[in-house]
């Protein structure tokens, strides 16, 4: 009976460290990333934040790719992380200079985009879209990702209830 136990014993402390270790690892959410168009219609990154700083860095990439399966295609364009101004206030816009690239690889449809601080203090929920979601978006609305009955989907905010959304995630 006593190795029984000693088992159930270090499988229990095995476990509560691997959750620990996992969950060290994520930053804190502490904002939200959308996306948008500015007047010409161009993609731009959206971002409202409740931290005391802006994010460092938007990250833009194939929503297809994470860390569990490596990109199946390697695309690239110029800037897929794009720096968030220092000075920054909530809500802000990020130019996606050279996004959409001229072409893309066969099968890269989807985008998931991102922020985060370089110190990994705290990051923004992600946003995931298709270029043609943009298509049709008037400037000032902001497309996010919202969940609902553990389904992902895009909803269409105004800046001001993006800007809400925010600073309310604090």
């Amino acid at each position: 009976m006593a190795i029984p136990l000693r088992r159930a014993v270090a499988a229990s402390a095995a476990a509560l460290i691997t959750v620990a270790g996992l969950t060290a690892c994520s930053p804190e959410i502490k904002g939200v990333t959308g996306v948008s168009v500015d007047g010409s219609g161009q993609p731009v990154a959206m971002l409202a934040w409740c931290a005391s700083h802006p994010p460092d860095v938007v990250l833009l990439f194939d929503a297809t790719a994470d860390d569990r399966h490596p990109r199946r295609t390697e695309w690239d364009w110029p800037g897929r992380e794009y720096r968030v101004p220092d000075d920054a206030t909530s809500p802000a816009t990020v130019p996606l200079t050279g996004f959409p690239p001229s072409t893309l690889p066969t099968g890269v449809v989807d985008f998931a985009m991102y922020a985060a601080t370089d110190d990994n203090s705290f990051s923004a929920a992600r946003v995931t879209f298709r270029l043609a979601d943009l298509a049709g978006l008037k400037p000032g609305l902001v497309l996010v990702t919202g969940y609902q009955d553990e389904s992902e989907s895009l909803r269409e905010l105004t800046l001001e209830e993006f800007a809400r959304r925010g600073a309310e995630e604090c």
